[in-house]
């Protein structure tokens, strides 16, 4: 007599996960050094792979190249590829400790500021990326305004999406870039300029 065989357990490794996870934080590590300096549409995914010393289908299982300029940025900013708000850099520290979060924030925007001009390069000629790009931005603006409403800091009466606006710009990459780069001011500087900033911001009624 045959007996029917009941659905097969799919097996999981913990060693095959964890060689898994490992190669992918590699391949995207990776990419994001080569984002980085060839830029966005100088850079393939068979160039991806030869850097990386995978097979290209490795990295094309990893992901596309917008998911691996994403996850290359992600990576850059909060040590995580796979981070999507500001809890991998800040976690729940709120407006209360200022300084530690703006401190925080900072060292992100400087992790990631090379492959964030790949990204805004590429925002400019890509739809998939712009598309990427534009919903991270709502998804941001969004944040902060949570964590302003949370910590009892949304004007009265007044727009909260502004003043979210006006923090999410004072500490943006934009900003960073700016005043360390071009303006050539320390990190320290700009730390110390934004924590104020941030705190002239909230001091606002923005009615």
């Amino acid at each position: 007599m045959t007996i029917p065989e009941g659905p097969r357990r799919r097996y999981e490794s913990p060693v095959r996960e964890a060689r898994a996870r490992r190669t992918r934080a590699h391949v995207v590590a990776t990419a994001g050094k080569l984002f980085a300096s060839r830029g966005y549409a100088g850079t393939s995914m068979r160039q991806i792979a030869a850097a990386a010393g995978v097979s290209l289908e490795t990295v094309t299982q990893t992901g596309r190249k917008p998911e691996l300029l994403i996850a290359a940025f992600r990576d850059g900013f909060a040590g995580d590829p796979d981070a999507v708000n500001l809890d991998a850099v800040v976690g729940s520290a709120g407006l209360d400790d200022l300084p530690a979060v703006v401190s925080r924030v900072a060292a992100g925007l400087r992790g990631s500021l090379p492959i964030w001009r790949a990204f805004t390069t590429a925002a400019a000629a890509d739809p998939a990326v712009a598309a990427v790009r534009a919903a991270q931005a709502v998804a941001r603006r969004t944040e902060i305004a949570g964590r302003l409403s949370a910590a009892g800091l949304a004007p009265e009466g007044g727009e909260i999406g502004r003043l979210a606006d006006a923090v999410g710009l004072v500490m943006s990459h934009e900003a960073y870039d700016h005043l360390t780069q071009v303006c050539g001011w320390p990190h320290e500087d700009y730390v110390t300029w934004a924590t104020a900033a941030v705190q002239a911001q909230l001091t606002l009624g923005w009615a």
